[in-house]
């Protein structure tokens, strides 16, 4: 029996010397030694050799609490200041509300003054009471103010019956006190002369509160040509002045018969609430009108002057 030899073919010859290189490829990568494989850090040595942490220094925390603490008293400052203002605004609201009541009364009854023709009846009158001022110290000046804590008294007639008004301001002595009023109407005319003494004697318990915190209250009368009486001794209109303890300032005024003033000037003078209760809080009087001597601007100034229509010229001839 012949041997017989196959012969391979090209290809089948190339897939199998292919097949061998692999095999001796992959012994030879199985004997050699495997590097560590190196992984990402999350640090990193930089070439100068100094490391970073990743805490915070202490120095980088105490600049954090230095501007932490800068920025949170700006904001405190800037609070406080804004509830000063509030409080302020809130404090002047309540006082020219108080004010501008108070004016509006006392400017609308003023406006209705009629002369009486009686000749034993007062139809305007204002008295001084005998109380030390108070004297305020003006911001950014040497001078003085002179507080005057004064009353009042006139007449109106509605129709055929007088009506009696009268106002003044109860305590005096220590420097601020209420403002009262006085009302008395359906009055006929032979009633008339009994109504001052009346109004002056009555306890401040029967008369109406019109407002509290009052420091100054000023009445002045005014002539035909627009002069301020500050001096007259007539018949019908009396006024004299004060040597003390206000020079200057009218003492009394009285007007009977026909004679009531051409105009009448008047001013008011509230104190704000917080400075009244603080005030009032002081119970030594003298105590508290030093206090009040330093509080000239918490005190907020009211003034009008009313021209009278009823006025009767023929009393200034």
């Amino acid at each position: 029996m012949m041997n017989s030899i196959c012969l391979l073919s090209p290809s089948r010859s190339r897939r199998r010397e292919s097949a061998e290189a692999d095999f001796r490829l992959a012994a030879s990568a199985d004997s050699c030694p495997r590097l560590p494989v190196e992984r990402p850090s999350r640090f990193r040595v930089p070439r100068s050799g100094f490391r970073v942490s990743q805490a915070f220094s202490l120095v980088e925390v105490l600049i954090v609490v230095a501007l932490l603490s800068v920025i949170v008293l700006g904001l405190m400052a800037m609070l406080n200041q804004t509830q000063r203002a509030f409080r302020l605004g809130m404090a002047q609201t309540d006082v020219l509300e108080s004010g501008r009541a108070a004016t509006d009364l006392l400017a609308r009854e003023l406006q209705q003054i009629r002369p009486s023709y009686v000749s034993k009846a007062a139809n305007f009158y204002v008295w001084l009471p005998p109380f030390t001022p108070l004297l305020q110290d003006l911001p950014g000046s040497t001078e003085r103010r002179t507080n005057l804590l004064e009353g009042l008294f006139f007449l109106n007639c509605e129709n055929q019956h007088w009506t009696a008004i009268g106002y003044r301001v109860g305590t005096p002595d220590g420097g601020v006190g209420t403002l009262y009023r006085y009302m008395a109407t359906g009055l006929l005319p032979w009633q008339l002369p009994a109504q001052l003494a009346r109004f002056t004697n009555t306890p401040l318990a029967n008369l109406s509160r019109v407002a509290e915190g009052v420091v100054h209250f000023r009445v002045r009368g005014y002539d035909t040509n627009g002069v301020w009486i500050s001096n007259a001794n007539s018949t019908n209109i009396f006024a004299t002045r004060l040597n003390s303890p206000a020079p200057g300032e009218v003492w009394q005024y009285v007007f009977r018969s026909n004679a009531v003033p051409a105009a009448v000037e008047f001013e008011l003078g509230f104190l704000e609430a917080r400075t009244l209760e603080r005030a009032n809080s002081i119970g030594d009087i003298a105590t508290r009108r030093q206090f009040l001597e330093r509080q000239s601007p918490r005190v907020h100034l009211f003034r009008q002057r009313i021209p009278i229509e009823a006025v009767d010229v023929k009393a200034y001839q």
